[in-house]
């Protein structure tokens, strides 16, 4: 009886053994992650908005669920002034995951750590930090990290991924975290001690371990990609899980230019990658050749172009087994004056709120 019960014993833990997932991956292999940044979907809500698929009215998140859309990007402004498309405040989002939660999504959590927008022109400290300077402003920004996660955990929707910081290229939380000043120089070491501060905070939650992801832009652009996560990985030895890029063709190059810096990535660091921000206009508009703008096109801007262009991203991604997933930005966009948010014309819906054909691409075969 003895033997059979420690045989028994040794059977359910080589079973649990073998089931047990690897929690510092983004997903399981068997789920390319296929996501959404839908931080203006409860905004498009309120003012009203619909969408309909096949011409039907339904739920905006039932709709990208049913085309195989399986995360949920949310930003998380400090204390934003609640207009427009800045109204991603901690509350917001958490209201936000708890809805995307509901329809069976992942959260992708995206720290700007700034009261508006962060990008590689801008990374304005939040008002109440304006005055905080290194090396208190890196135990802020552990502070704030670890009270939003330990919000988000009471709320019941804990990250399944973090960003620490948003399209970093160029640094955070200026002018301390600026990495390219303006006498020429370059200031690495506090930009990275407040990085690996963010990082620091999110892998001490003892909830579980949560992926954290590292986002430029420049996705198509091999040699800022290799000169920033040289300094990241090689230099400073920051420890994260997941490289992520912007890529839109009118500013960061081709498609080729992408797969070539894919690849590179893929041969040369050990992070996951996954492409966080693309879109395409689908309304006619297309921005015009200048000082940041390339004149690369690859397909007209209708939706037919828009849908093409999706179709193109997914085949130059595909044998790259280290590409995790794909995040449309803004996909649910829609032309509501009421909301104060503009509609851009690079959303998956018509301006009235029909899903366009682009939608559907990730629930497609390839």
């Amino acid at each position: 009886m003895k033997k059979r019960l420690l045989i028994l014993l040794i059977g359910i833990f080589v079973v649990v053994a073998a089931c047990k997932k690897d929690d510092n991956k983004p997903d399981d292999n068997k789920s390319f992650i296929v996501g959404g940044d839908f931080s203006i979907l409860r905004k498009m809500e309120s003012a009203g908005g619909k969408y309909y698929w096949q011409g039907e009215e339904n739920v905006g998140y039932e709709i990208f669920r049913a085309n195989g859309y399986n995360y949920a990007r949310f930003r998380l402004f400090n204390q934003p002034n609640m207009e427009g498309a800045v109204c991603n405040d901690l509350e917001y989002t958490i209201a936000s995951a708890k809805q995307a939660k509901s329809f069976g999504f992942k959260i992708l959590l995206d720290f700007h750590y700034s009261d508006t927008w962060a990008d590689p022109a801008h990374q304005e400290k939040p008002c109440v930090w304006q005055t905080v300077t290194m090396p208190a402003l890196a135990d802020s920004v552990s502070a704030y990290t670890t009270y939003v996660l330990q919000r988000m955990n009471q709320a019941g929707v804990l990250p399944d991924m973090v960003q620490v910081g948003n399209e970093i290229t160029n640094g955070m939380l200026w002018p301390e975290g600026k990495i390219y000043k303006d006498d020429g120089s370059e200031g690495w070491d506090s930009f990275i001690t407040l990085l690996k501060a963010g990082i620091k905070a999110v892998k001490e939650m003892q909830e579980r371990t949560i992926p954290v992801m590292v986002h430029i832009d420049q996705g198509a652009n091999k040699e800022k990609t290799a000169y920033f996560f040289n300094h990241l990985v090689n230099q400073y030895h920051v420890k994260f899980d997941v490289i992520g890029l912007s890529y839109y063709p009118w500013w960061h190059g081709t498609l080729a230019e992408l797969r070539d810096n894919l690849e590179f990535i893929s041969q040369t660091y050990s992070q996951d990658i996954i492409i966080v921000e693309t879109a395409y206009y689908a309304n006619g508009f297309y921005p015009e050749p200048g000082e940041s703008v390339l004149g690369y096109q690859p397909f007209p801007p209708t939706e037919q172009g828009q849908y093409d262009f999706l179709v193109a991203l997914r085949k130059t991604v595909n044998g790259l087994e280290e590409v995790k997933g794909i995040f449309y930005w803004q996909p649910d966009g829609l032309n509501l004056p009421a909301s104060d948010v503009h509609y851009l014309g690079r959303s998956l819906f018509s301006p009235e709120g029909e899903a366009l054909t682009g939608i559907s691409v990730f629930k497609e075969e390839i």
